[in-house]
């Protein structure tokens, strides 16, 4: 583990995104920080209480990714110096899927959607040991094991930038089964509360309101777009800016621009991601949705739903960045000014 690390911490996608066009994001994604000799590192080392975390470091930057193949592969800490912009439970530092009673391990998670059709939990895909390997410099891939009733695997391969500290996710489902299937990925990323989620807003949205919000309950859910209301939402020059503070809300938006953004005092995260024109969005018609209570802010792309053959995969791509402001966002409108410095990434979906 270097000082600065202990210092601070204690296929296809899109439209069946060719293999080669990830393979040029992902290359595109290291090669500037690489040309310019930035400072990077990977490291395996303990993480709050579990072993074998791995490490990805900007060393000039002062930023940090860390994975965790015991608890999903899931991403506890992105964030610089020890200003983590995930949400952490400290109850259950440690815990795993076998020792876990209660909580959650927040931060990132990959999950199959859509939520709307009620799938059948899947322990092992959401919380149970991942295979951990290190493909190249700046990299870090893991997998789940097959999960026998719904026969899926998944996979998410993490690449970080060390000039940029931008950190490239690519999420992969594969169908392991011998029947076709069909889902969406589904990311939930949780946040500490407190902040603003900015959506950008599709002109020609399906919605009347050109956003949504969810009703009724566990079982039964559904999206209102014709008269969704929130006091914690308002919408400022094409944009949904929501205060994450108060008793639980999950809205959503059709949203065509390609990515959503939480800021946090001084902190803007951006969540980049491709979106595809026409696809079959399944969860209420959203492309990107938001929820949050007095705890967290899970931010939630999601991908069209796609039907997978026996032995076929699906890819669905991000890229995150992190932002210092010069001063922290304490207003929707202070929010919707930060959204100016939000650069997303474009994703090709040629094939």
């Amino acid at each position: 583990m270097s000082s600065l690390a202990e210092r601070n911490l204690g296929a296809r996608g899109g439209r069946l995104l060719p293999a080669l066009v990830l393979a040029c994001w992902a290359v595109g994604l290291i090669l500037p920080g690489l040309a310019r000799a930035a400072t990077g590192a990977h490291r395996v080392a303990a993480y709050q209480h579990w072993e074998g975390a791995h490490y990805l470091i900007a060393e000039d930057l002062n930023l940090i990714a860390v994975v965790i193949p015991q608890i999903g592969g899931r991403v506890l800490f992105y964030g610089f110096s020890g200003d983590n912009i995930l949400f952490e439970d400290p109850t259950v530092s440690g815990k795993t899927l076998a020792t876990l009673e209660r909580g959650s391990f927040g931060g990132y998670q990959l999950d199959i959607g859509p939520e709307l059709r009620g799938i059948s939990a899947h322990p092992q895909l959401w919380a149970g040991v991942y295979h951990a390997s290190s493909p190249s410099p700046y990299q870090v891939r893991v997998s789940s094991p097959p999960e026998s009733e719904l026969g899926l695997r998944l996979e998410k391969e993490f690449t970080m930038d060390p000039d940029s500290g931008r950190l490239g996710v690519t999420q992969t489902v594969k169908n392991t089964g011998s029947t076709p299937v069909s889902y969406c990925l589904w990311d939930r990323t949780l946040c500490v509360n407190g902040g603003y989620a900015i959506i950008p807003l599709n002109r020609k949205s399906r919605f009347p309101a050109k956003w949504s919000i969810r009703t009724g309950k566990p079982g039964s859910w559904q999206y209102d777009g014709v008269t969704p209301a929130s006091s914690r939402a308002k919408v400022l020059d094409g944009m949904l800016i929501v205060e994450a503070r108060g008793e639980a809300t999950k809205i959503g938006a059709d949203s065509d621009a390609g990515w959503i953004a939480y800021v946090k005092g001084n902190l803007l995260f951006v969540k980049s991601f491709p979106y595809e024109p026409g696809g079959r969005y399944t969860d209420g018609g959203n492309s990107v949705e938001f929820y949050w209570d007095e705890r967290v802010a899970e931010l939630e792309p999601l991908s069209p739903e796609k039907q997978l053959a026996p032995g076929e995969s699906y890819v669905f791509p991000e890229q995150w960045s992190l932002v210092r402001l010069n001063e922290p966002v304490t207003s929707h409108r202070e929010a919707r000014k930060a959204a100016k410095r939000v650069e997303p990434f474009r994703f090709s979906t040629s094939r």
